[in-house]
């Protein structure tokens, strides 16, 4: 946004009269009186229209007193933001066709569907608590309207480059209180619905409001969620770098191997051409990681892809220190590289910054578990996917190995066979071993046969299991069940 509005004030916002900048470390606005030459201002309709500021003052005061609102934070940002969104939507001229663009999503002002001032301001409160949940994450653009704006057009979102438009609304009774979120594609399609109903206390009204604001930003924005953008840091220097980052995001949607060596091509030519792009560093430290623990290296040693992805994610934290994504793979990169404490650490950090974020909690939760430590790492796991849409196989693999070491055979197939929806190779192994122990000899060999299609797997399972870190204890259960059910299909 502090990037968009200097570059506004160069070129077509020159001669306004107000400027407003965001100083780096703060999400307050700064307004400054700018000569303007009146002749030359010609009247344009804006799309969203700007608050009053002593409304807006005089509405919050009201709400402090009706709802005990003691901290102000996160509405001043989301005001902020509202602001920046009016500038941009208003007067920012339209980008090139090539100009790359990160999808937008539009968030609309909740509406109360039941009389009375408090509703009304739980309303408002709702869309700016959202708002604020909204920006801790990356890989889009996200515009805001004002709680008094008129009703956007329903051109309003085409003309944007809107991908997505979120509208809730609020309902109030004695008893309780109902939050409906929608969210639209371009297309005016209802993408996702859903309702919530929280006990209507005024005491703790600000606690539902956060916790309903924060479970609404995770479904929305989070890496698997509804707009299915990863964090993402700084925008591309040109298309082709943008590109190249979706294209890797894609190969790990499915980790296959036709996808892996165009994906990994792409990434080391991005970096040479746009070096400073911390997100190609970040998906080229991912991609050694797999080169790696995948068996897609060359020259067949791990450990040499491994020290590669260090060196990338480091140079991606070093572009942008607070990059998620950045983070993300650092952590994995200390894994890899057998620097647990390490790893640990920047997991931590990550989460610190966007606990909204499943993906940071199931990829955290996935390492502790494969170094054997399923207390922490599985109930990390689980709240990831109770936080997820369409959460990928991954996320449920431990669950199910946990249940493999419970004796819950039963509930570890209904988990496998989940997960392999949306996995090949590694679900198949576990549906091969939860079969095998309930005694099922036809499902355990279509299983075994399904296993032997994932290459990196089938040739050497112990080895898979070792160059992904998996702890003695994980890597002897996984063989003795892998044993058993061979000899089941034998017999």
């Amino acid at each position: 946004m502090r990037r968009d509005l200097d570059s506004y004030y160069v070129d077509s916002g020159r001669d306004d009269p107000v400027r407003i900048t965001i100083p780096k470390g703060s999400y307050v606005p700064h307004f400054e009186w700018h000569k303007m030459h009146t002749s030359d201002a010609s009247p344009r309709e804006p799309a969203l229209e700007l608050h009053d500021r002593s409304t807006t003052a005089a509405t919050r005061a009201n709400w402090t007193t009706k709802l005990g609102i003691r901290r102000y934070a996160p509405v001043a940002a989301a005001l902020a933001a509202g602001v920046v969104a009016w500038i941009w939507l208003a007067a920012r001229p339209p980008s090139s066709p090539m100009t790359p663009r990160e999808p937008a999503v539009l968030v609309m002002p909740f509406e109360p569907l039941t009389p009375g001032e408090n509703t009304r301001l739980f309303a408002i409160g709702m869309g700016q608590e959202l708002t604020s949940n909204l920006f801790r994450f990356g890989g889009f653009r996200l515009y805001t309207s004002p709680p008094n704006a008129p009703t956007v057009k329903s051109d309003t979102a085409p003309r944007l480059g809107a991908s997505y438009v979120v509208r809730g609304s609020v309902q109030t009774s004695a008893e309780e209180v109902q939050v409906t979120t929608t969210v639209f594609s371009e297309n005016d399609e209802i993408v996702w619905m859903r309702t919530y109903a929280r006990p209507f206390d005024p005491q703790s009204l600000m606690n539902v409001q956060r916790e309903l604001a924060s479970e609404i930003a995770t479904v929305v924005g989070q890496s698997y969620g509804v707009v299915r953008n990863d964090i993402r840091a700084d925008p591309p220097r040109n298309m082709e770098s943008y590109l190249c980052v979706l294209r890797a995001q894609a190969y790990r949607s499915t980790f296959r191997r036709v996808d892996f060596d165009p994906a990994m091509q792409c990434l080391q030519q991005t970096v040479q051409r746009d070096s400073q792009y911390s997100d190609t560093w970040a998906m080229l430290g991912w991609l050694h990681i797999d080169a790696g623990r995948l068996g897609y290296s060359g020259d067949g040693n791990p450990q040499t892809e491994y020290d590669k992805a260090l060196e990338a994610t480091s140079r991606a934290i070093a572009l942008q220190p607070n990059n998620l994504l950045a983070l993300k793979a650092l952590a994995s990169a200390y894994h890899f590289t057998g620097r647990y404490a390490d790893s640990d650490r920047i997991s931590h950090l990550a989460i610190d910054l966007n606990p909204n974020d499943p993906d940071i909690l199931a990829q955290f939760g996935w390492r502790l578990a494969i170094r054997g430590n399923f207390s922490e790492g599985v109930p990390m796991l689980k709240r990831a996917i109770e936080r997820t849409m369409h959460p990928p196989g991954w996320y449920l693999h431990f669950i199910a190995i946990d249940l493999y070491l419970k004796g819950e055979y039963k509930q570890m197939l209904d988990v496998a066979e989940t997960a392999s929806l949306r996995d090949s190779g590694f679900s198949q192994l576990l549906i091969a071993m939860a079969n095998a122990e309930l005694g099922r000899r036809d499902a355990t060999q279509t299983a075994l046969k399904g296993m032997s299609q994932y290459k990196a797997l089938a040739d050497d399972p112990a080895g898979f299991l070792r160059r992904n870190g998996a702890a003695d204890q994980v890597v002897d259960a996984l063989m003795t069940g892998l044993r058993k059910a061979q000899a089941l299909v034998a017999s």
